[in-house]
This record gives C-alpha cells, sequence and structure tokens, in this order.
C-alpha cells in the first residue's frame, strides 16, 4: 500500500508504544492511494455505519472530498485525521481488493495512527471528534479480545464525553441541527460500549442508566434527511429508517442490564461437578426461575416491538442493508436468550428439581438455551459469506460461544439428557467448527477460538466417561442446605467449562479473561 506523507511542520515528532512503528506523528497523518481510500470510506458506510451510526456520513463525506483538494494538514483538524484513520481501519475488512496476507498489518497500521493521534491531542483538549474515533476504536479493541485496552481507553473516552457536555440534553444547547443529533448517538454508543466491556471484566460501569437516560434516544432518522437548514428532521413516510437499528440496539441495552444485575454476578460461581455435592438451595432455585421467566418477557417484549422493516416476518426487501440489520437483531436476540436460559440449562445438568412445576420449566428453558445456540450456528454458517451479517469478529465470538453450550451438553449426564430429550446435535457442531477452521486461515481470533473449543472436543469424550465413573463410585455430588452454609458457598449461575483440565488461559493469554466466562459467553459482544 502506498502512502502519501503530508508535512506537519507545527506537531513535534512523537514516538508512541503501538503494533508497529509509524515513524513518528507525522506518518499518521498520510494518506493511502486516492482509490484504496475511497473504498475503504465506501466500505465503512455501506457496512459498519448502519449497525454503529456514530459518525454524519454526510458530513464526514465533504470533509473527505476537501482533504484531497488541500493535502495541507495545516488546514485539518487532528481529531477528523484520528476518525479517519480508524474509519480506514473498519472498511478494511469488506475490501476484498486488500490482499489476505497484508490485511492484518494494513489494519494495524491504521489502527495504530488513529491511536497516536488520539494520544497526542486529547489530554490538551477533547471534542466531539475525538469521542467518535475512541469509541470505534474501543468497538475494533473489543472485537479483537483487546480488552485490557479497550478497557482503559472507554474510561478516557467517558471522560473525554462528561468533558465536553453529552450527558447534557442537547436541545437546551445552542448547537447546529447535526451536532445535536451526533451528541445524541454518540452518547449512547458510549453507554453501550461501556456497560459490555464493564460486564465483560466483572466491573461496576461508568455509566449509570438513570444518568445515561438524562439524553433522549437518537432520533430514527438518517443522515440525509438531518441537515443545518432545518431545526425538524424527518424520515419520509414509507423510507424505513437506517437508523432505527441503533435505537432498537440501545433498548435492548437495557434489558441485558437488568439479566446481568439479577441472574450474574461473577463472584460467586455456580457448582462444578467436582465440587462436593454443591446445590443451590431453594430460595435461590426458586429466585433464578422466576427471574429468567421476567426477563424473557422483557426480551420478547423488546423483539416483537422491532420496527416493522426489522421484523423477521417483514417482507420488504430493501437492499442488503436492511437484511443485514434483520439478521444481527435476530442472532443478538438469541444470544440474549442464550445468557437469559443458561442459568436453567445448568440447573438441569447440575442438581436435581424436586417441584414438578419448576423442574417443566427448567428443562424448558434448558432447551430454549439449545435451540438458540443451534440457530445461531446455522444462521452464521448460511449468511456471513453471503455478506448478510456484521463484522467477523463478532461472528466468531457468537459463533465461540455457540458452540460452548453445545458441547456443554455433551458433557451432561444420561439422566439429565433424558430430561431434554436425548438431544443429538454433531452437525451444528461439525459445522461451527469448520466455520472456526476456515476462518483461521487468516484470522488469528478465529485461531485462538479454535484451539480452545479443538481442546474441549478432544477431551469431552473422556471427561464425560471419567464424570460417569466418578458419579456412579464417588460420593454424592449433592450437598445439603445446611452444608452450603456451613462451607459458606452460595453458588449462583455462572456456566463452568466442561469436566476436564480446560485452564488454558496461561497458554493463550486472553487479556486475563477466565476461559469458562469466555467460553459460555457472561459477555455480551454488541
Amino acid at each position: 500500500m502506498e502512502l502519501r506523507d503530508s508535512s506537519l511542520s507545527r506537531s513535534p515528532k512523537l514516538l508512541v508504544n503501538s503494533d508497529q512503528d509509524i515513524g513518528g506523528l507525522e506518518a499518521a497523518y498520510g494518506l493511502p492511494e486516492r482509490q484504496l481510500a475511497d473504498g475503504l470510506v465506501d466500505r465503512y458506510f455501506n457496512r459498519a455505519h448502519p449497525l454503529y451510526p456514530f459518525v454524519h456520513e454526510t458530513t464526514f463525506r465533504a470533509d473527505y472530498e476537501n482533504v484531497w483538494i488541500n493535502l495541507s494538514v495545516s488546514s485539518i483538524r487532528p481529531s477528523w485525521y484520528a476518525l479517519l484513520n480508524i474509519i480506514f481501519a473498519l472498511g478494511c475488512e469488506f475490501n476484498y481488493e486488500i490482499p489476505v496476507e497484508k490485511l492484518t498489518n494494513t489494519v494495524s497500521r491504521f489502527v495504530a495512527n488513529s491511536r497516536c493521534i488520539i494520544l497526542s491531542h486529547i489530554y490538551k483538549k477533547g471534542n466531539l471528534e475525538f469521542v467518535q474515533a475512541l469509541l470505534l476504536l474501543c468497538h475494533y479493541l473489543q472485537g479483537t479480545l483487546r480488552l485490557n485496552e479497550c478497557w482503559n481507553l472507554v474510561g478516557l473516552m467517558i471522560r473525554t464525553a462528561f468533558s465536553i457536555g453529552l450527558q447534557l440534553d442537547p436541545k437546551d444547547l445552542p448547537l447546529p441541527t447535526v451536532v445535536r443529533e451526533m451528541r445524541k448517538r454518540v452518547w449512547w454508543g458510549c453507554f453501550i460500549i461501556d456497560q459490555t466491556v464493564s460486564m465483560k471484566f466483572g466491573r461496576p460501569p461508568s455509566i449509570q442508566a438513570s444518568d445515561a437516560e438524562a439524553v433522549p434516544l437518537p432520533l430514527a432518522v438518517d443522515d440525509q434527511y438531518i441537515n443545518n437548514q432545518t431545526t425538524i428532521s424527518r424520515q419520509p413516510t414509507g423510507r424505513p429508517s437506517i437508523t432505527a437499528f441503533f435505537v432498537h440496539t440501545i433498548k435492548l441495552s437495557r434489558v441485558i442490564e437488568s439479566v446481568l444485575k439479577s441472574l450474574y454476578n461473577n463472584k460467586r460461581r455456580f457448582p462444578q461437578p467436582t465440587d462436593s455435592g454443591m446445590a443451590l438451595s431453594k430460595t435461590e432455585e426458586s429466585n433464578i426461575l422466576s427471574n429468567v421467566i421476567l426477563h424473557d418477557g422483557h426480551l420478547q417484549s423488546w423483539w416483537r416491538e422491532a420496527p416493522a422493516h426489522l421484523s423477521q416476518e417483514s417482507v420488504i426487501t430493501d437492499g442488503d442493508i436492511v437484511q443485514r440489520q434483520r439478521n444481527v437483531l435476530h442472532i443478538r436476540y438469541l444470544q440474549i436468550r442464550i445468557l437469559i436460559q443458561r442459568p436453567l440449562l445448568l440447573m438441569v445438568s447440575r442438581q436435581p428439581i424436586e417441584d414438578d412445576f419448576y423442574r417443566a420449566i427448567a428443562i424448558a428453558g434448558a432447551q430454549t438455551c439449545m435451540l438458540a445456540a443451534q440457530q445461531t450456528v446455522r444462521m452464521i454458517c448460511d449468511l456471513y459469506h453471503r455478506g448478510l451479517l456484521n463484522s467477523s469478529w463478532y461472528n466468531l465470538y457468537y459463533m465461540f460461544t455457540s458452540i460452548g453450550v453445545l458441547l456443554h451438553i455433551q458433557t451432561m449426564d444420561r439422566s439429565a439428557l433424558a430430561l431434554l430429550g436425548n438431544p443429538q446435535d454433531q452437525k451444528s457442531i461439525e459445522c461451527g467448527m469448520e466455520f472456526l477452521k476456515d476462518a483461521a486461515k487468516s484470522n488469528c481470533l478465529a485461531s485462538r477460538y479454535t484451539a480452545m473449543l479443538s481442546r474441549v472436543l478432544d477431551k469431552s469424550s473422556q471427561s464425560h466417561r471419567q464424570g460417569q465413573q466418578v458419579r456412579r463410585n464417588g460420593p454424592s455430588s449433592r450437598q445439603s442446605s445446611k452444608d452450603r452454609q456451613a462451607t459458606g458457598k452460595s453458588p449462583t449461575p455462572g456456566m463452568p467449562a466442561p469436566e476436564g483440565d480446560l485452564d488454558i488461559n496461561a497458554e493463550m493469554e486472553l487479556d486475563a479473561f477466565v476461559f469458562d466466562d469466555l467460553l459460555f459467553e457472561t459477555g455480551y459482544a454488541v
């Protein structure tokens, strides 16, 4: 890739700790060859922007064209160059003109450029463009599991957002129409990724939902109908809004927040099969069942309230963008259903349920969890290579966690499997693993997922047989409420890995991520 270097006489040289040596700050302002640059911007707005509309396309494209007219860096804001580079990076995945063997280095260079510019200016003064650039950068880092860096930059992003007043209702501020609407989108984008990363680390978020709601939801109006010549923006009647997808995603984040608060606590764990007889108390069992039913109802309400053009029953065929949004929304629905129903799968697989009514609910929830995992695998295998899903990073993660659920079912004992109707679905596992192995040829993240799941697959049969032998000949695997109180342990749902020595975090160095949390998706990628 040829780079056209621009001069930056008034900016100092800066050495940055990044993926590669970019030769000082001047190199960060270099532009790729025009044809490649145009392609990357076009791919970004066609593939990434409809899902994450944090940049006003009309305004950005006008600035972009002006850059090529006047290549003097001194006339362009550094924050805009930071935004441009991360847009280049996110467009790379969908630009098939870049050779596969050069893709990683090309993306890394653009990411390093954006990071370099951000960190050399943001500590002096922040603005909306820097927050936009950080938001997109954090999505990239989260998707590639560089979670420690993502966590820290999310903190910097939110502090900067506070410093420029994004937490305030923009209708009360003397701002142009476009800026007011972009501030709302960016603020809610900050809220969602803050919730997501905090959830994955088991740490408190920086933005509370009650504080976030001081800012109204963005309008379901697309960029071309938002301009500074009008004070009221309106989507034309009969034209589906691309931005409606993002607005509905914000509403889903509220469901996720309530699920995590009531069903998951990272300080406690659901009992492992090897734990000597631990079991949930009757009160814990009742609380889990009632919360699962409540949250599944909230999820179903959210799903039914989707905009008409995004529902699975929609007859609208308004191009690939709407189809892609519809598919992504469906997979997110399935993944949150797994998150909600997984505690019931664990309940069925880890302990007897004496009450007939409770047992029937738990079995139905476990089967729902399994079916959601199977459907996720089928959708990704069928739709990804047709260009009808979002970035590969998230689909790799969804595939990984769905196969994890199916592998967990393989390790259940015969009595628990009988309750689920003795499901046999080796085909979904094989299809999913084939997808990951194919992706691993050019994607290091897929390689890591494949290595972990392959090890699980290699051990699952042996572990299952050993587990059955322990259960037949060893001590009872149940523990009374009295005994549990004596040990001071009170387990709650948190999907464990299948039996066997599967703690390979040290080998994989996944940002100190707990393997069973990663495998069974206690976190959720948006």
